[in-house]
């Protein structure tokens, strides 16, 4: 792959990244890093063919043998990245970056220690689609595996341990020190001096500017908030708000109650000769995307195409997103991808594998079942208020 992409996505005069980099020592190296980027996430790289050949593993590695994690292949990564830790300010993979492991790899079956003849082999496991490696590193010990799973997307592939004497049930991610300065994400956060424009006398608390981004937004939707709540609107009558409120409140409460629903299928676009527009029809914007049902139940999520198909791995952000909104709910919408102009991208969807191929949007349209309650016997109107509210 070389460097080509790499750089293709990075400015290099807002970024502190590695541009390249060679390696001098005699064995392979790989690294672990833990990245808070929009979503955390852990980039699990081996030096090969004079590169780091990038994965990016949404929960992080296990030492069950067991569990199975996905690993998303990305763009191969310049060989100094392997130390990398800091912060990158803004543009691509905005975020914090922590040397979570790191040390040397091999084949595992191939007893001959020269590099040459490992890398060969190595590239040879990857072509074919199969790892099979020793990490000896701080964190991670013993025999690992990385197979392709093609049914899971063009770069998706499987991270998981083989069972040795270093294989155990513990999870191995509340190691959440870097093995590099010794300091959790958060530590790294406010006193690295690893960023672009740094010129720091003395170490204090610093935000990245993807933090302070939020700040702003989130002081401007309080103010906001707080304007509405003190001016009434012009064109509503005072206590609108209460009135709307309590409709809602009155409709959920008069639903039937049931558990939650499986059977469901969201609502699919009904192709017509041309546009019109009557009394009582709503619409919403067909996105060139892929339709899905989410599942809530509180602290868990899960996402379903039109044809019940899995999407929790594969679209990882959106599953976590709605797990966090501590709620029972099934929920109706589009996912896509946007391109910088708005505009969705279905061939962007269909390859995205992390959060660095593209913004990832989760469009609902309607709520169906909530906290026990079977919405679906009310008007799509009423629905709409109650998925808004």
């Amino acid at each position: 792959m070389g460097l080509r992409k790499y750089k293709s996505k990075r400015n290099f005069s807002e970024s502190p990244e590695p541009r390249g980099g060679k390696s001098s020592e005699n064995k392979l190296r790989f690294v672990i890093q833990k990245h808070d980027a929009s979503h955390l996430h852990y980039d699990f790289r081996l030096e090969m063919a004079g590169v780091l050949k990038s994965w990016a593993i949404p929960k992080g590695p296990s030492t069950d043998p067991a569990i199975k994690r996905l690993a998303m292949m990305v763009e191969d990564h310049p060989y100094d990245y392997r130390n990398f830790e800091g912060i990158i300010p803004s543009g691509y993979g905005a975020g914090t970056v922590m040397v979570w492991d790191e040390g040397f790899y091999q084949a595992a079956d191939l007893q001959s220690p020269d590099k040459k003849s490992q890398d060969k082999e190595l590239r040879h496991q990857l072509h074919a689609g199969k790892l099979k490696i020793v990490l000896h590193g701080h964190k991670l010990k013993g025999e690992f595996a990385l197979v392709k799973a093609p049914g899971r997307g063009d770069n998706a592939w499987l991270f998981f341990k083989l069972k040795d004497s270093f294989s155990t049930q513990a999870d191995i991610t509340k190691k959440d020190k870097s093995v590099i300065s010794n300091k959790t994400l958060v530590q790294i956060e406010k006193t690295t001096d690893n960023f672009y424009g740094a010129k720091r006398v003395k170490r204090a608390a610093v935000k990245s500017k993807k933090e302070i981004e939020l700040n702003k937004r989130a002081d401007v939707k309080k103010a906001s908030l707080q304007h509405h709540a003190s001016t009434p609107s012009k064109n509503n009558k005072k206590g609108h708000g209460k009135d709307k409120l309590a409709e809602i409140s009155e409709a959920i409460h008069h639903a039937p109650k049931t558990k939650l629903p499986r059977a469901l299928k969201p609502m699919l676009a009904t192709l017509v000769d041309e546009p019109f527009d009557e009394p009582g029809w709503c619409f919403e914007v067909k996105w060139d995307g892929y339709r899905a049902l989410g599942f809530i139940q509180h602290s868990k999520a899960e996402i379903k195409s039109r044809n019940k198909k899995s999407f929790d791995e594969k679209f990882y952000p959106i599953t976590q997103s709605l797990a966090n909104w501590d709620l029972a709910a099934v929920v109706d919408g589009e996912i896509v991808v946007l391109k910088d102009n708005g505009i969705s991208d279905f061939g962007a969807l269909q390859n995205w594998r992390s959060e660095t191929d593209g913004a990832l949007y989760y469009y609902l349209f309607d709520i169906l079942w909530l906290n026990g309650k079977d919405l679906t016997g009310l008007p799509l109107s009423t629905r709409r208020k109650i998925l808004e509210a």
